[in-house]
């Protein structure tokens, strides 16, 4: 899932988010056993988390799980229906 860890680094990139400062944030806010070398692998292509952690990821950052797996370029349903109601 090549386009999952692009993502998933971007979106951590565009935030200015250390691997350290998301392992502590999901850690506080979904209480998720995860550490920095599962982060680094998913983000490296070298693992795939189970998609109980992709959609985690998905809500931390603010993104559908759809764009996040590489399904679709819109980042978020809020996003497709203002792109739909402008090509209206």
């Amino acid at each position: 899932m090549k386009e999952f860890a692009e993502r998933l680094k971007q979106l951590r990139s565009e935030k200015g988010l250390s691997l350290d400062m998301v392992v502590y944030d999901l850690d506080k806010k979904f209480h998720l056993e995860i550490n920095k070398g599962h982060l680094s692998r998913w983000e490296n292509d070298k693992n795939d988390p189970s998609i109980r952690f992709a959609a985690y990821l998905a809500q931390y950052y603010g993104v559908s799980l759809d764009y996040l797996l590489g399904l679709t370029d819109t980042r978020t349903p809020a996003d497709l229906l203002a792109h739909r109601r402008k090509s209206n």
